[in-house]
């Protein structure tokens, strides 16, 4: 892997951890939640900053603002955006049903029901993580790994990487014992499943508004959840990961994706 995004990588994590820490004084010691939303809410952002910071080592000869322009200039495919929201919308219902099958808790029980709170979870979810993370996980890592790796062990790695950036919100999530480790298992299926999801949509488009999508309608779909939450993380981490292999496995779309890429 290349050296430079292997110090990416770990200023990225430094960087978020830093911010949690933050988040933490914030919370327990200045007693200000208003901050700590403030911090939560940068802290998303981690990737994007760290990426701006190093830029000019990155890619010495290129401008930043024309590289973010690069980023989205490709024209998005309409059948591209309807197959992801189609795809994960089919997601949630399945998820829907099959918590109503096992656990016996009614569909709109598990769904909260205000046009208010929809809409607000939306606009926070698009500003807490899809914006602030596709520039530097998918623009800048996925990308160049897939200059050296197919474009499976290149999802493999951002979403391993990802996941465990994830790791001290694993430890915040108020579970313990065998529940934290569900917790952590199915997350982590659940976030190197969706990263191959984007993967693919992704290089047909090669668009960033793709990834972006992906990631906003996985994390709003959780969140206007209202159950058990590892219940749904459950479910839901199955639906992405049986999804993920039959992309993998049945439509065979990697190997030609690379040379696309490359093209």
């Amino acid at each position: 892997m290349d050296r430079m995004i292997k110090r990416y990588m770990l200023w990225t994590y430094v960087g978020f951890y830093i911010f949690l820490f933050l988040i933490g004084l914030s919370m327990f010691v200045l007693k200000s939640q208003p901050v700590a939303e403030v911090l939560k809410v940068l802290s998303a952002w981690t990737a994007t900053f760290v990426f701006v910071v190093m830029f000019r080592n990155i890619y010495p000869q290129r401008n930043l603002l024309d590289f973010i322009k690069n980023q989205f200039c490709t024209r998005i495919r309409l059948s591209a955006i309807l197959a992801v929201i189609l795809l994960q919308f089919l997601i949630l219902v399945g998820t829907l049903f099959v918590i109503q099958a096992v656990w016996n808790v009614p569909i709109h029980e598990q769904l909260s029901t205000s046009w208010t709170t929809l809409l607000l979870v939306f606009g926070y979810n698009l500003i807490l993580g899809p914006l602030g993370e596709e520039l530097g996980w998918s623009g800048y890592v996925l990308n160049e790994l897939q200059k050296s790796y197919s474009p499976l062990k290149s999802a493999l790695i951002v979403g391993v990487t990802w996941g465990f950036w994830h790791a001290p919100l694993w430890l915040m999530s108020g579970y313990s014992g065998m529940q934290l480790v569900l917790y952590i298992l199915f997350f982590m299926m659940a976030i190197i499943s969706i990263q191959i999801v984007m993967t693919v949509f992704y290089n047909l488009n090669h668009n960033l508004v793709i990834p972006i999508v992906i990631h906003q309608l996985f994390n709003y779909f959780m969140a206007i959840q209202t159950g058990d939450q590892l219940q749904i993380l459950i479910v839901t981490a199955l639906f992405y990961f049986v999804v993920a292999v039959g992309i993998v496995f049945v439509t065979r779309l990697f190997k030609p994706l690379k040379s696309h890429l490359n093209r």
